[in-house]
């Protein structure tokens, strides 16, 4: 007689419930002016806190360790822990100043791309050190990626402080939205000058003041191709503390008539050889071989 498995085999154990502890590299804590109190210059963080979190369970700090720490938009300094609480909250002592860094800055025109490779891309564009994000429409882009999840302002701000924190630095890059592309290149071209308030549908999302000049002292226009110089050989010229601004299409290409307007206003073709790569790929080689170019790693 055959015994009924259903009645007499072991039951599975219950799943247990996992708890998402993954890590976030911090290797600057940053802090938004409004949490410092300006006249002790100290911070208290709840132990609900991320960054109370991992201060104590992946530092391991305690009362009178130092850390490295940032005002967002301000600069860098140094702080001291000076209190932890039972429940967990921790008071911070921040260095006398806050130091900030020059370097030219890079910016990127980037024609929006699909929103989970927008998403990925935040956090390295960060850490790398872009001054200005303008996303573009494009003919080979998607209308409904403007409506994405991604373009969210609460899901940038997070994921830039997050390429921040890991980079150690403490600026949070300009972010705006243009669903025309024309106006744009007319801007830089100069058929717009700045004081004209008409800006065809443009608009800052994060950081960006009233006005949207997008002007740069070197046009870089990304397209693969034997037409295409290496960025080295377009920034051979290049002088201290100018500024770039990087045009990178869709993963489909400009278009020939997209790239008749850049160029004509003054984008020069750059690539990367005759490999063609996805957009957060690009973006990260591009902007890496501007930065390696022009020896702002810093």
């Amino acid at each position: 007689m055959a015994l009924l498995r259903s009645t007499f085999a072991p039951r599975a154990p219950p799943r247990l419930r996992t708890i998402d502890r993954r890590v976030r590299a911090r290797n600057r804590i940053l802090f938004d002016p409004k949490e410092i109190d300006q006249s002790s210059r100290r911070v208290t963080l709840h132990s609900a806190d991320s960054r109370a979190v991992h201060l104590t369970e992946v530092l391991g700090v305690r009362v009178g360790s130092s850390l490295r720490v940032g005002t967002i938009g301000v600069g860098r300094c140094d702080a001291t822990v000076k209190r932890i609480d039972e429940d967990g909250s921790i008071e911070i002592a921040l260095g006398a100043k806050d130091e900030g860094i020059e370097t030219p800055e890079i910016d990127l025109l980037l024609a929006m791309p699909r929103p989970k490779v927008l998403r990925r891309l935040w956090a390295p564009l960060a850490s790398l050190g872009i001054g200005r994000i303008v996303l573009t429409n494009a003919n080979k882009v998607e209308r409904y990626y403007f409506d994405s999840k991604a373009l969210e302002i609460e899901t940038i701000r997070e994921e830039l402080l997050r390429g921040l924190e890991q980079a150690g630095d403490y600026r949070i890059p300009q972010v705006g939205v243009a669903k025309r592309l024309p106006p744009i290149v007319d801007r830089l071209s100069g058929v717009l000058d700045e004081d004209d308030p008409d800006t065809n549908g443009f608009g800052w999302l994060l950081e960006g003041d009233s006005s949207w000049n997008l002007s740069a002292d070197v046009l870089l226009l990304a397209h693969p191709g034997q037409a295409a110089t290496s960025v080295a050989e377009a920034l051979d010229d290049v002088k201290p503390n100018q500024r770039v601004l990087l045009a990178v299409g869709p993963e489909g290409g400009w278009t020939d008539y997209e790239l008749y307007l850049l160029e004509k206003a003054g984008f020069r073709k750059v690539g990367l050889g005759s490999r063609t790569f996805t957009t957060d790929v690009a973006c990260i080689s591009l902007v890496s071989a501007v930065r390696e170019r022009l020896q702002t790693w810093r």
